[in-house]
């Protein structure tokens, strides 16, 4: 009797009671992507500020500024996304299910043979869900509207991508849980969903597919493809970016963590798509390099192929032999914009000079191996 009660009265979750990607104004969008920018003194940067793009406005990736509520805001996007999960699990409906994962989860990391993955999945089986993935360690910090945003998060750039989806694809979300060897830090499934989401939260791990998965979006004119890495010691298997470049039949951009201590250089091989690290981040909130960038992505550089994919490992061969893996889709508009933030790369003579001499250790924040 309780949980009927309750289920009615969580319907007030959102603007329509239905689990949804949301924008800053509570209202659902198909999908959204968040770009926070890092804490730069030199630039004014406090690292609350993002600049956002979603299904519904896609002119440009606006900034937040005094008319956006910052990061963390209790009724800000990610608050009003997460409000579903931002909830004592008792006070859950029956019909709602969630996992929190993460390589970094709050207070801890998870061993190796966990995937570098982090996001959070929001499933009502009589409707639609929410797959965000992130690049953000120890989020959400706690299942509290005021409190869900780690005070570590502040000092390094990461990336959000948001996209709603209906209950049957959540199958194949559970499904690249299991491939990229999710580690399910936080989790309430029932027992009557989907076998793989259990699977997933159960630890179970399967040899990822060689290929792009098909998801369909609330919105069927914007399919996703996720996409899980093998692991190998050789970087044209074990590299993700490597594999993504084959599999869309171009060049690559590429965005990962700049600290990494053991972080490759741009690759490029003979008869093969190269994979080239970006050198500068140039956004309307203020330009930075990847040493202040924990974002993963990457965007293609063939003209007739309009990709980006938000990704989970960065370019290092200690995450080689790591599972992880990327959500892509194609759109022109967001391919432009992405090509714009990313200023120079570095091309196949360079070095790896990205120096952690210059990369200040912080007990809040990554590991130099993470």
């Amino acid at each position: 009797m309780l949980r009927s009660v309750l289920a009615v009265a969580l319907l007030c979750w959102g603007a329509d009671g239905a689990v949804t990607c949301r924008n800053e104004n509570d209202e659902p969008v198909n999908w959204y992507i968040l770009y926070k920018a890092p804490h730069l003194t030199s630039q004014a940067l406090t690292g609350l500020e993002y600049v956002y793009i979603d299904s519904n406005v896609m002119r440009k990736m606006a900034p937040s500024t005094d008319n956006y509520k910052d990061i963390k805001h209790p009724n800000g996007v990610l608050a009003n996304t997460l409000r579903p999960l931002l909830t004592p699990i008792r006070s859950m409906p029956n019909n709602f299910g969630f996992i929190s994962y993460s390589d970094q989860p709050p207070g801890c990391n998870a061993m190796d043979t966990f995937g570098h993955s982090k996001g959070v999945v929001m499933v009502d089986n009589s409707g639609p869900g929410v797959w965000l993935l992130h690049s953000t360690p120890q989020f959400p910090f706690r299942r509290d509207q005021n409190h869900f945003w780690p005070e570590s998060g502040a000092r390094n750039a990461q990336i959000f991508i948001c996209v709603t989806l209906g209950y049957s694809q959540f199958s194949h979300i559970g499904m690249h849980l299991q491939y990229i060897g999710a580690f399910p830090f936080e989790h309430d499934i029932p027992l009557d969903f989907h076998q793989e989401l259990r699977d997933a939260v159960n630890w179970v791990k399967s040899p990822p597919p060689n290929n792009l998965r098909k998801l369909i979006s609330t919105d069927v004119n914007q399919p996703f493809y996720s996409i899980a890495k093998q692991q190998s010691e050789q970087p044209k298997v074990g590299d993700l970016y490597v594999t993504i470049a084959q599999l869309l039949d171009s060049d690559l951009q590429v965005q990962t963590w700049g600290c990494q201590r053991d972080r490759k250089p741009s690759y490029c091989v003979s008869g093969i798509h190269k994979v080239l690290n970006i050198k500068d981040i140039h956004t309307v909130l203020g330009n930075w390099q990847p040493k202040h960038d924990h974002s993963k992505w990457c965007v293609a550089e063939n003209p007739n192929n309009h990709w980006t994919c938000i990704a989970d490992v960065n370019r290092a061969t200690t995450q080689y032999q790591r599972r992880g893996g990327a959500l892509c889709f194609q759109n022109q508009r967001i391919k432009r914009i992405f090509l714009q933030v990313a200023q120079g790369t570095d091309d196949c003579s360079t070095l790896n000079i990205m120096d952690t001499i210059d990369c200040e250790p912080d007990p809040h924040t990554p590991s130099l191996m993470g």
